[in-house]
């Protein structure tokens, strides 16, 4: 797809361009002129016309990372990229250049009109996070009619362009679309008629209800996928991931070389089963008892919020009372007529006001901050609580690994002496000859495996109660924070208030 201009030296998307191009479509005139002398900030800038620059790469586009609207057509480019940060963008026109694939899209989240027309593209893909109502792709490569239904992904697609691909030119081509679909109201520029909707429908019928099918059972396993994905994140919030069924007890044994070896003692087999149900029994009351402790610390949380609330709704109500009765006051004593006798009486009143309305701030100052201790104690009550929980599960692993490590060595030594005397009836496997060298080292096999099973039952004890001081430090400290930041604001609220209200008088006395 050659152009005249393909000889000439490709641009660059640089700084220098984009000021060119936003001065050239910014406003005419007075209102342009003050632009220019203003400067430009990148940032205000919300659509950019960037056709026939003979722009051969997509770069520097973060400058202007508020468009909502980015003409690219007619230059030479190869490679859709370097739009990551057009977060905002909802109309692209990429048409009338050398693409042959599309990419680099998915971070526009918010991207409903998308022109593609006029490139080298042979296959429809790596769009379906797009919101696309509209999409321009004529004239490319587009051969097969199966390609078409991956339009079924964009369920708010209202208009398609597809002339000029050769699939154009498949006899079924219309109705294998229209079929796949049924929301679409125009087709190549055409409104979509009733007629050949319901003919489309009923000539690929078996073949869309096959798809539908396929959809509803992708849409059952998204859903469990989802669900499992809740249940996790709410597991991590409440610091008990990780406990679900045999999980813990898989991690300990997923690094011990040993175990295998051990597992081939008489009778470890049953022992081990033992263990193991004994121990994801206790995880699992740890982990239950952790999810209702989630829920008291979320009441607990939403509680707070709404005593916050609540106050700063009484106490934004008491200083409306008062700037509405200064306000009245001010009302009244100018349309007395006597400008210079009210001056005198409003300077006083607006002193009053600003003292009234600092004396209203510091008293929601030290109402939220009882709130806030109070919320402090009590949460750290609850989190500590449940901190001595978790330390009482986990002693209960260690016992029982203990008992364990303690019933294994005995019949490990037991076997062992049997076998120095040769009384082992039976074969003897070939990874316990390994370990059955002598006492030193079949000792050290099984304090191996123990010493690792406790390190991994210390590591997730130490991660959960770090995890829980934190979070209690972080929740603390960003209240505070909060706080200290809604005072600044009030107060500078207050001064400029006062401020605006003194400049007034002061604009009333010079007139």
């Amino acid at each position: 797809m050659s152009r005249l201009y393909d000889t000439i030296e490709p641009s660059v998307i640089d700084e220098a361009l984009l000021h060119q191009c936003i001065e050239e479509q910014g406003p005419d005139g007075e209102a342009g002129r003050i632009a220019k002398s203003e400067g430009i900030d990148f940032k205000e800038v919300l659509e950019l016309r960037l056709s026939y620059k003979n722009i051969l790469r997509m770069e520097n586009l973060w400058c202007v990372e508020n468009l909502t609207k980015l003409q690219l057509d007619n230059n030479i480019i190869e490679r859709i990229e370097g739009l990551e940060a057009l977060t905002n963008l909802v109309w692209l026109d990429l048409s009338f250049n050398n693409i042959e694939m599309i990419e680099g899209l998915s971070s526009l989240v918010r991207l409903k009109d998308l022109s593609l027309a006029h490139n080298h593209i042979k296959v429809l893909d790596k769009m379906d996070d797009l919101p696309l109502e509209v999409l321009s792709i004529g004239n490319n490569l587009i051969e097969d009619l199966d390609q078409l239904s991956y339009l079924r992904t964009f369920s708010m697609l209202k208009a398609v362009t597809l002339s000029g691909n050769p699939v154009a030119s498949h006899a079924n081509y219309q109705p294998f679309l229209l079929a796949h679909l049924p929301a679409l109201v125009y087709f190549d520029y055409r409104l979509v008629s009733d007629e050949a909707r319901k003919a489309a429908q009923e000539q690929f019928q078996d073949l869309i209800e096959g798809l539908e099918l396929q959809e509803r059972s992708a849409e059952r396993k998204a859903a469990e996928q989802e669900a499992l994905r809740q249940k996790e994140e709410l597991r991590k919030a409440a610091y008990v991931d990780g406990l679900e069924g045999n999980s813990l007890f898989e991690v300990l044994f997923k690094e011990d070389t040993e175990a295998p070896r051990l597992q081939h003692l008489s009778g470890v087999e049953e022992m081990l089963q033992q263990y193991q149900e004994k121990f994801a029994a206790i995880c699992e009351d740890l982990r239950v008892s952790g999810l209702k402790e989630k829920e008291l610390w979320d009441k607990e949380r939403d509680a707070i919020f709404t005593s916050h609330s609540q106050a700063k709704t009484y106490n934004q109500q008491e200083a409306v009372a008062l700037i509405q009765q200064y306000e009245d006051t001010k009302q009244q004593l100018i349309l007395a007529g006597d400008m210079e006798k009210a001056i005198a009486q409003l300077n006083p009143v607006v002193d009053g006001l600003k003292h009234n309305l600092m004396k209203l701030e510091m008293t929601l100052v030290e109402q939220l901050d009882e709130i806030n201790k109070e919320f402090e104690r009590n949460y750290t009550e609850m989190v500590t609580v449940f901190i001595e929980n978790v330390q009482n599960h986990m002693t209960q692993c260690r016992d029982i690994e203990n008992s364990h490590h303690e019933h294994l060595s005995d019949i490990a030594l037991q076997m062992l002496e049997k076998f120095v005397k040769n009384q082992l009836l039976e074969d003897l496997h070939d990874e316990l000859r390994i370990l059955f060298v002598d006492k030193d080292t079949l000792m050290n096999a099984i304090n191996t495996s123990h010493d690792l099973h406790l390190l991994k039952i210390d590591e997730k004890e130490d991660k959960m109660l770090s995890q829980m001081r934190t979070h209690l430090k972080q929740l603390v400290d960003q209240m505070a924070q909060d706080e200290l930041q809604r005072n600044r604001s009030r107060i500078m609220e207050i001064n400029h208030y006062i401020d605006h209200q003194r400049e007034e008088l002061e604009n009333l006395d010079d007139q």
